[in-house]
C-alpha cells in the first residue's frame, strides 16, 4: 500500500534535503489567516491553526496519482485584515497581505516551484480577496499555479457568507438550525480545534451561551436584512453586515454556539472540507481546472475591496477606524 503523503515543514529542511526536491512537481502550502480573538475559549491563532489543519488533512484525500509529489509547508502567515476589534488581535491592511504573498510567490517561482496553495480560514471578503489578488498576479506574471484554496472552495460549495449550514448541516452530530449565525469562534471552529488542538482550548467553552449578531441586533430593536442579494445588492449587504459585525464584536468575542462542540464532530467537519478541497487541488495539479475557476463569488468586486482608496472609504463607511 502506498503510504499517505505528508507535508514537510520548510524550516526543518537542510540545504542538501532542499536541493534534492523536484521543485516542478512539489506543492508548497502556506496558510494566511489572522491572529485574532476567538471568544474567551479558543487560542488567538485559531484561524491559522484551522487553515494549517485543513491543508494537512487535505493530503489524506488526494488521489494516488498525486501522492508521489513532495508537499512542503511554510510557517503560517498572520498578516491579515478585518479581524475582530478586540485586544489580542493584530490588524493589517489588505495591501500588506497582498505585498507579502506577492513577494513570497515571486521568490518561490524564481526557485522553480510551480504549485503554491494558499490556505485560510478567515471569512472576511477583503482578506480572501487580497489573497486571491496576490495569487492571480503571481500566477499571471510567472506562469505558475498560485491559488487561494479558501476562495475556490467558496465557489465550489456555494457559500456566499461565513455560515456553513448548507455544507455541514447533514453531518451526524450537527443541527443545521444551530449553525445560523455561527460565524466566529462558535460550534464549527470550536469543534475543529477540539479535533486539532484540544489542549489549547479553555474547557469553560461548555458553559458559553449562544450569541450571534442577529440576537444582539434583536436585543437592540434592530433587524438584520434577510433574503437573497445579488450584484451590487450583494456588496450592499456585505457593507451592512460588516458594519453590524464591527459593532457587535467590539462588545462580544464570538458568534455561535460553542457549548455543543465536540472533537468527533470536528473530525467530520475537517474530513468533509478537506475531501472537497482535495478534489479541487487535484484538478488544479492535473491541469483540468482552468484559472478562471480558481476564484470566489466575490472576485468581480475585488476592486471595491482591495484598492487602497476603496479600503479607506469602506473603513470610514463601516466605522472600522
Amino acid at each position: 500500500m502506498t503510504p499517505l503523503p505528508h507535508s514537510i515543514r520548510w524550516e526543518t529542511l537542510t540545504k542538501r534535503q532542499f536541493d534534492a526536491i523536484d521543485r516542478e512537481r512539489a506543492v508548497v502550502f502556506v496558510t494566511c489567516s489572522p491572529m485574532e480573538v476567538h471568544g474567551p475559549h479558543l487560542p488567538l491563532g485559531a484561524d491559522c491553526l484551522e487553515g494549517e489543519g485543513l491543508a494537512e488533512r487535505t493530503l489524506r484525500f488526494l488521489p494516488e496519482r498525486q501522492q508521489s509529489r513532495t508537499f512542503l509547508r511554510l510557517p503560517f502567515v498572520w498578516a491579515a485584515c478585518d479581524a475582530v476589534p478586540q485586544p489580542g488581535t493584530i490588524a493589517f491592511r489588505p495591501s500588506t497581505t497582498m505585498a507579502f504573498l506577492e513577494d513570497l510567490g515571486e521568490s518561490l517561482a524564481a526557485q522553480g516551484f510551480k504549485n503554491v496553495m494558499v490556505s485560510n480560514f478567515h471569512g472576511s471578503p477583503r482578506h480572501f480577496l487580497a489573497i486571491e489578488t496576490a495569487c492571480e498576479r503571481v500566477s499571471r506574471a510567472r506562469g505558475i499555479r498560485m491559488v487561494s484554496i479558501f476562495s475556490l472552495m467558496l465557489t465550489r460549495l456555494g457559500v456566499r457568507g461565513s455560515e456553513l449550514g448548507d455544507v455541514l448541516g447533514h453531518l451526524p452530530g450537527v443541527s443545521k438550525p444551530d449553525l445560523v449565525g455561527d460565524t466566529h469562534g462558535g460550534f464549527v471552529e470550536t469543534s475543529q480545534l477540539l479535533a486539532l488542538h484540544p489542549d489549547w482550548i479553555d474547557p469553560d467553552y461548555k458553559s458559553l451561551p449562544r450569541r450571534t449578531v442577529e440576537l444582539w441586533l434583536e436585543e437592540q430593536g434592530r433587524k438584520k436584512p434577510s433574503g437573497p442579494a445579488r450584484g451590487l445588492g450583494l456588496v450592499g449587504r456585505i457593507v451592512s453586515d460588516g458594519r453590524a459585525g464591527i459593532q457587535y464584536f467590539r462588545q462580544e468575542t464570538y458568534s455561535g454556539a460553542p457549548a455543543g462542540a465536540s472533537a468527533e464532530v470536528g473530525e467530520r467537519i475537517l474530513d468533509t472540507l478537506a475531501g472537497r478541497a482535495a478534489e479541487a487541488i487535484s484538478e488544479i495539479l492535473d491541469g483540468t481546472l482552468p484559472p478562471e475557476h480558481w476564484h470566489s463569488p466575490f472576485w468581480r468586486f475585488r476592486h471595491l475591496f482591495v484598492n487602497r482608496y476603496a479600503v479607506r472609504f469602506f473603513d470610514w463607511l463601516l466605522g472600522a477606524r
